[in-house]
């Protein structure tokens, strides 16, 4: 799932690109990809909560990942059902998104090991702090009423696909144990001069003198076992 979750992020800062390529459009003319692309991301997180961790790391704290996914996901759901349209309620909608995201992001930084992950901790820390400082940004009427909504929405869809990002870069995940099954080589038999020695060679020709004959004897029986 840190592959998909990486390319989910990806998604939404072209998303965000998007709405700033188009800053005079309504919210309403970029719903659909906007939540379209949220409610994904959404999918993609709770799966990797529940395939990457969920299931096989009970003991993993950071379960704000299944938070921000459903809060993703349920806002998405929002904007593709036609819930907002008002573009007056964008702001304080999604900074409060963004303000959430970035709250869970500062509490899971403050689980990381500082010591072993020292960069994971400060790159989770400052793209949480970032994202809380944004998400405020979207409650400053001042600010917010001289950029138009879809800049607005796009400035928040590239900081959150930056998180994601961050996050699928950092995410842990299960490695295989791959069983390596190793034939043994038969090396040949060096015969050194030792072995060379006249009574070796005499004892090897006795042995197999011996063997043939017993051989020779076992097959002999059984002829005459055939002919009785």
């Amino acid at each position: 799932m840190r592959i998909w979750t990486i390319l989910s992020g990806i998604l939404m800062v072209l998303t965000g690109a998007f709405c700033f390529m188009n800053p005079g459009q309504t919210f309403l003319s970029l719903a659909f990809i906007v939540g379209l692309v949220m409610v994904l991301n959404g999918l993609i997180h709770a799966l990797a909560y529940f395939i990457g961790r969920g299931l096989y790391n009970k003991g993993d704290n950071n379960g704000w990942i299944l938070t921000d996914a459903l809060i993703t996901l349920l806002l998405g759901i929002l904007v593709l059902c036609n819930q907002l349209v008002a573009d007056t309620a964008i702001p304080m909608v999604f900074g409060m998104w963004m303000l959430v995201s970035g709250i869970l992001r500062v509490e899971a930084a403050t689980h990381i090991n500082k010591e072993k992950k020292r960069s994971n901790f400060r790159v989770t820390m400052a793209t949480g702090v970032l994202t809380v400082l944004v998400g405020i940004f979207g409650f400053i009427n001042p600010l917010v009423m001289w950029m138009t909504t879809a800049v607005l929405l796009g400035m928040f869809m590239v900081m959150q696909g930056v998180n994601i990002i961050e996050l699928g870069i950092h995410m842990p995940h299960e490695k295989k144990s791959y069983v390596k099954i190793y034939k043994r080589k038969r090396e040949p038999i060096k015969i050194t001069d030792e072995d060379e020695t006249p009574e070796k060679v005499t004892e090897r020709l006795k042995m197999r003198e011996a063997a043939e004959s017993e051989t020779d004897g076992g097959s002999g029986e059984a002829r005459t076992d055939e002919k009785i």
